[in-house]
């Protein structure tokens, strides 16, 4: 099956093309900024690209949130009228979920942060001991102050929040925490795909009329 990925919630979006166990296409969308002029002729671009039709995909997957409230709204919006459009199953993927996909085959849980703003973060723990992550802590939203006491480890710390936020949680915590390598710290479209994979066999599919980001805030 063709599945078709977007991103956008945070400041480093993407989107993808998957097929089965293969990635065809991934595409950097850049900054925030560009979402609204970008998004819709990348996917049409990537598409092309690989020579193929709209019509020849089988679902759109779209990162849910919690993170930028205008990125998760373009992003969503996007992804609805894509499947409404051409039918085929919208796959919701949480965010913090696809950034703990992300450290795959850990043995020890995985704390995943993002920059909520106003002295606030939104943190998560997973455990991935294989390719797929169970969630060990619900996300949530923190006073920025709380944080050092939820990094006990032994922990791997991924998300954008580990950059953004460098300055106070350096010198938070000794051995025992690791940082997961940079690259995987902003979530990836063809992970979403990867996830949206399973979400499919399980069923977890959503209603384009009802789908709503999970911001865990209200917008700033």
């Amino acid at each position: 099956m063709l599945i078709l990925a977007l991103d956008t919630a945070t400041d480093q979006g993407s989107l993808a093309l998957v097929e089965g166990e293969t990635l065809l296409l991934e595409y950097s969308l850049e900054s925030a900024t560009t979402y609204l002029s970008r998004l819709l002729p990348g996917v049409a671009a990537a598409i092309k690209a690989v020579g193929r039709e709209p019509a020849d995909l089988g679902a759109v997957a779209v990162g849910l949130g919690p993170g930028n409230f205008t990125g998760l709204r373009l992003g969503i919006a996007t992804a609805k009228a894509l499947a409404w459009s051409l039918s085929c199953p919208l796959v919701p993927v949480p965010t913090m979920e696809a950034l703990a996909a992300q450290s795959p085959f850990q043995p020890h849980p995985i704390g995943v942060l993002l920059d909520a703003k106003r002295n606030e973060v939104f943190w998560s723990v997973y455990r991935c001991p294989a390719d797929l992550p169970q969630v060990e802590a619900e996300p949530v939203r923190l006073p920025l102050a709380e944080l050092a006491r939820r990094l006990a480890p032994p922990l791997v710390l991924t998300g954008p929040g580990v950059e953004i936020l460098a300055a106070f949680i350096q010198g938070q915590f000794g051995d025992g925490i690791t940082l997961a390598p940079p690259e995987s710290r902003y979530p990836r479209a063809a992970t979403l795909a990867r996830l949206a994979q399973s979400r499919l066999e399980a069923g977890l599919t959503a209603s384009p009329q009802q789908l709503a980001p999970t911001y865990l805030r209200p917008a700033l």
